[in-house]
């Protein structure tokens, strides 16, 4: 058996999940540095009663630019809690800045609390020794709180972190240019539809649709997301090499050559357009995305527009499957260091921040996962100002509805090598059928390497 094959566990849940920007097993490493106090099982969550005459001061290390809502977070925790002072340290998400944060973990500089964006480089910090196991805390389900969605960020049946977020990827649309064609707004599709749809959509100097590389394998992994297995088939060997990535790819190819609704890949790579900019200025109807845009959208100011903006979920393959798993899941894991000197207070932030404290991070389209959550704020607060440019059914049903939601984990090495046969597919170098045939032997080959 595949030492991946743990991997697998859960993923059977993720049909249950409700919805509301942008690895291996690890080992138990959630014992506190020699002087921290260790947090038991039944022990209150809250800094010791004994007085201090001196405030906790907390580090809380995130990758969103701090006037986008962190700073107001932690100055709102501040003057409701005068014994636990939190700073807010911005490090930014690419490796550059992931290699900062993991040197200061491991060289003990002061970061108390984390957040954690993508799974392999969560997981990587649990066996490095770096993420406290919140398993002793036993006032917070996490589970019950965050959704059966949660359960995919586990390693080993326990939580190194709490997930605060949710998000998925999905369609934008330019609602004016609809109503002009007599479309409705989608609320399922296939990608024979979104053929459909940016083939009538498109004009002179208008795209149908436009989307960056990352998008390209969402209806394909998606459509992988299912039952028990993540990406492989039963006995563990790869499973892109299916009808149903060979039609994805073969679609795509389709709108960028033979339809000409698509922005190529190569005039994208050479050109290196501002996807959201095109998007709000009317030169391309659909725009495949995540709630990272609403930085854009909202700023009329910047980037003014007209017309109405209205959302779709993300196409399926083919639109009648029924264990398609959405591209998206729970994510803004916030983990404690182990190293940290409060993990009691640190936790004390944590629950706060999960429940109420995000809240002025919905602007910025940070969807709360908590159940118990305020969403009617996180809404107001998402589009105030804004309301009447958006086609809100749309948008509520979309980003606040109930569709599953799956967390890619490939392996780094496997997509970093999948882009490149990716590349060569919509260069026309590589037909669909050989373009899925690469995409599963690369898969495949790491896959046995971790073996």
């Amino acid at each position: 058996m595949r030492k991946r094959k743990w991997l697998n566990t859960g993923v059977a849940l993720l049909a249950a999940v409700s919805l509301t920007l942008t690895g291996c097993g690890g080992k138990e490493n959630g014992n506190l540095a020699t002087g921290s106090a260790s947090p038991a099982a039944s022990a209150e969550t809250t800094p010791s009663a004994a007085p201090n005459k001196d405030p906790i001061k907390l580090t809380m290390w995130g990758a969103v630019p701090a006037e986008n809502g962190p700073q107001a977070v932690v100055d709102n925790w501040n003057k409701e809690n005068p014994d636990i002072q939190v700073e807010y340290v911005r490090f930014v998400n690419d490796d550059a800045g992931n290699l900062k944060l993991d040197t200061a973990l491991m060289s003990n500089q002061p970061v108390d609390m984390y957040v954690n964006y993508d799974f392999s480089l969560y997981e990587k910090r649990i066996k490095a020794g770096n993420a406290l196991d919140l398993s002793p805390f036993a006032d917070l389900n996490v589970d019950d709180k965050m959704g059966t969605g949660a359960a995919l960020w586990k390693v080993e049946d326990k939580y190194y972190g709490v997930p605060t977020s949710k998000g998925l990827s999905f369609v934008w649309l330019n609602k004016d240019m609809l109503d002009a064609k007599g479309l409705p707004v989608p609320e399922e599709w296939g990608l024979d539809e979104f053929k459909q749809y940016a083939n009538v959509l498109k004009g002179d100097k208008v795209w149908g649709a436009a989307q960056s590389d990352y998008y390209f394998n969402v209806p394909i992994n998606g459509s992988m997301l299912k039952q028990s297995q993540y990406l492989t088939n039963a006995d563990g060997v790869s499973a892109f090499d299916n009808p149903l990535t060979v039609k994805a790819l073969q679609v795509y190819s389709d709108m960028m050559f033979q339809d000409k609704s698509l922005m190529p890949h190569t005039e994208q790579i050479t050109s290196k357009p501002a996807l959201d900019q095109m998007f709000v200025k009317g030169e391309t109807a659909m725009l495949f995305s995540t709630q990272q845009i609403f930085r854009t959208t909202n700023n009329l100011k910047e980037y003014p527009r007209t017309f109405k903006v209205a959302a779709a979920p993300a196409p399926k393959v083919n639109k009648d499957q029924t264990d398609y798993i959405n591209a998206g899941g729970l994510g803004d894991v916030l983990s404690i260091n182990p190293h940290t000197k409060n993990p009691e207070a640190a936790w004390k932030f944590i629950k706060w921040y999960a429940d109420i404290g995000m809240l002025p991070m919905a602007p910025g389209g940070r969807v709360p996962a908590s159940k118990d959550f305020p969403a009617d704020q996180a809404i107001s607060l998402m589009f105030e100002g804004v309301e009447d440019t958006y086609d809100m059914d749309s948008i509520k049903r979309v980003m606040f509805g109930n569709k599953p939601l799956g967390l890619s984990r490939l392996d780094k090495k496997s997509g970093s090598e999948q882009q490149v046969i990716y590349d060569k597919i919509f260069s026309q170098k590589l037909t669909p059928e050989e373009g899925a045939k690469e995409l599963a032997r690369v898969h495949d080959k790491n896959l046995k390497a971790a073996q």
